[in-house]
């Protein structure tokens, strides 16, 4: 499957292992070796996406030289997609060619893969440029990340989604949002026409108190997948549902009681937990705030977690210790042919900067409402007037 644009002698197709060095040279032009995706910094990386099956990249070229690029991740149980990374070369910018790539992709993954229920896109927020792109084209404003990757400076970046096949009223809904959630979901119910809900004020508690153990790291990159792999087949693994990162880091306690999966972006330092085993005694959110403070000690400056939204308890306690809730994804999630709504919670140990923002939208809202989370959980009242 291919697209010529006749108007510029501009192809767009999915690419092939005879691009490779072609998109390395774009992504580096564009971001002299910045660019936070390792797939575009590794020639090793970006040739087994290139041949692999759960990544799809599409070029855009003129005259044989590949002048646009961008990534889809796809993931198949849940026709899920995400699409980001996005360059255009300088000389070929205002032509709408980063749209030209999003609905080429978007038509490939629909017509010859398993088709698709939602798509999603995080956006940079230094310009406005792609935040109304993905507006006209009918993305939905979910949330905001703030200094969530760093190039030249931190970047604070937007997140929106597609949706297809009514993906959103397949939803499970039978449940109350968490008190610090529903301001961010009656966000996402401007942008998107979902029902009302309720604001939860008792849920089942299960405070466990136990004393978090001795926890150390492991780096291996392959006894982690091996381990994942083997506890994944025994439902041993929480939290596990991350679909397009493959933990590198694993974090555990001597006797292996508890295991805490994680991804590390080594080129900006972002970490997303993509999986625990948890010993149920242990205080959860002694646990998170150890597992925080280690990552940090390494010189993680983001983490990042995603949980479903009807998981009250546990939702609780990773706000307590100290993760935001910063995104709402509707219909995220595919099981037994209902939708499962997921939030996305943040821990920055970055001073946060928001001097370069062009905020488009309801981004401006979802920012608002993580910095007046920030301040309750970092300030408390230590700056309100005595009086």
């Amino acid at each position: 499957m291919y697209y010529i644009n006749h108007v510029m002698n501009l192809e767009l197709r999915k690419a092939n292992i005879s691009d490779l060095s072609d998109i390395m040279q774009l992504y580096m032009f564009a971001y002299e070796g910045t660019y936070p995706d390792p797939t575009f910094n590794s020639v090793v990386m970006l040739s087994s996406a290139l041949q692999g099956t759960s990544k799809y990249i599409y070029v855009a070229k003129n005259n044989e030289a590949v002048v646009g690029c961008i990534l889809f991740n796809y993931e198949t149980d849940n026709l899920l997609a995400k699409a980001g990374a996005a360059v255009v070369a300088p000389q070929y910018r205002g032509h709408n060619i980063t749209k030209q790539l999003l609905e080429y992709g978007t038509a490939d993954l629909k017509e010859n893969e398993g088709g698709i229920d939602v798509l999603y896109i995080t956006t940079r927020t230094i310009h406005k440029a792609a935040q109304v792109l993905t507006q006209k084209m009918g993305f939905k404003q979910l949330g905001i990340f703030p200094n969530v990757h760093k190039t030249d400076e931190y970047e604070t970046h937007a997140l929106a989604a597609m949706y297809f096949n009514d993906s959103n009223e397949r939803r499970y809904i039978d449940y109350k949002q968490h008190p610090k959630v529903l301001p961010l979901f009656n966000i996402v119910r401007e942008n998107i026409d979902l029902p009302r809900m309720e604001e939860a004020e008792i849920w089942q508690q299960k405070n466990y108190i136990g004393e978090v153990p001795k926890l150390e790291v492991i780096d291996a990159t392959e006894f982690i997948r091996v381990r994942i792999n083997k506890l994944s087949e025994k439902n041993e693994i929480d939290l596990a549902f991350f679909p397009f990162h493959t933990p590198n880091l694993l974090i555990t306690s001597p006797n292996q009681n508890i295991e805490v999966f994680a991804y590390v972006n080594e080129i900006d330092k972002h970490c997303v937990i993509t999986g625990c085993k948890i010993d149920r005694e242990v205080s959860f959110t002694d646990l998170f705030l150890r597992v925080s403070n280690i990552l940090r000690d390494r010189g993680i400056r983001y983490i990042e977690v995603i949980l479903r939204a009807n998981r009250l308890n546990i939702i609780d306690k990773v706000i307590k210790a100290k993760f935001l809730p910063c995104g709402y994804v509707p219909a995220f999630q595919l099981e037994a042919g209902l939708r499962y709504d997921y939030i996305v919670f943040s821990r920055s140990y970055e001073i946060l900067d928001f001097a370069n923002l062009q905020l488009t939208g309801a981004n401006a809202k979802y920012l608002a409402n993580y910095v007046g989370l920030w301040e309750k959980t970092f300030l408390g009242d230590f700056f309100k007037d005595e009086n």
